[in-house]
């Protein structure tokens, strides 16, 4: 629950985001620009994704023990979803150490030459880690919507009537169901629109976001379905 709180804030007041000093994502140096004029900035917010992204994890496994008594399909596809959204999040941890050197590329362009390097070294150093950051960040694009799937199918299975956290369960079935269209759309059909894919992206990673935020929310107030002493 904590874990996606941070990874809120993390993106929110990322430079380049949504409230500062917004960049089209797929303008690489346009990105690498803005997140240069906020470096210190980009840095933090960077790190706080990177601590969210463990305390996601961590908090997800909680559910590891509830999914092996669980038993029966439902109960191996909330196993292979908890696995695989670890796997997905552990790219992204990547990803971010990446986005940190890139930016401290960035910072040592901002001090002038250094021995046989220069200014334009460390910059083109940067915008191709960059760029190398957001190619390890597609691996995180096709795996989401599988692991969102497979959580939420087998998060469905454990809920009898129809409440919030059912409720959040089968949105990260349909949520998932999304993602998988859009990354395969964006395989297939590139003249649809780089722009248009990302955002429907952006807004499944917000949505789902918050029904993972209310299955926390669950596991930290002891429900029966999400907690195992209770269970």
């Amino acid at each position: 629950m904590v874990g996606v709180a941070l990874v809120f804030v993390g993106s929110i007041f990322m430079p380049g985001n949504l409230l500062i000093d917004r960049a089209d994502p797929t303008d690489y140096r346009e990105t690498m620009q803005v997140l240069g004029d906020s470096a210190v900035l980009a840095q933090w917010m960077t790190f706080i994704t990177l601590i969210s992204l463990v305390a996601m994890s961590l908090g997800i496994l909680g559910l590891y023990p509830l999914a092996k008594r669980q038993g029966g399909l439902s109960g191996r596809l909330l196993q292979c979803g908890i696995i695989v959204s670890i796997l997905e999040w552990s790219v992204l941890i990547i990803a971010s150490g990446m986005r940190h050197f890139s930016i401290h590329l960035l910072q040592r362009a901002e001090l002038g030459d250094y021995g046989s390097l220069t200014v334009a070294d460390f910059a083109e150093g940067a915008l191709a880690v960059h760029t190398n950051a957001a190619a390890v960040t597609l691996t995180f694009m096709a795996l989401f919507p599988l692991a969102t799937l497979l959580l939420g199918l087998g998060l469905t299975a454990r809920f009898g009537s129809m409440d919030i956290y059912k409720t959040a369960s089968v949105l990260m079935v349909l949520g998932g169901l999304m993602g998988v269209v859009n990354f395969v759309v964006a395989l297939n059909a590139p003249d649809v629109g780089l722009d248009l894919l990302l955002y429907v992206n952006n807004s499944a990673l917000y949505i789902l976001g918050i029904c993972l935020f209310i299955i926390g929310l669950g596991m930290y107030q002891g429900k029966r379905e999400l907690s195992l002493e209770a269970a």
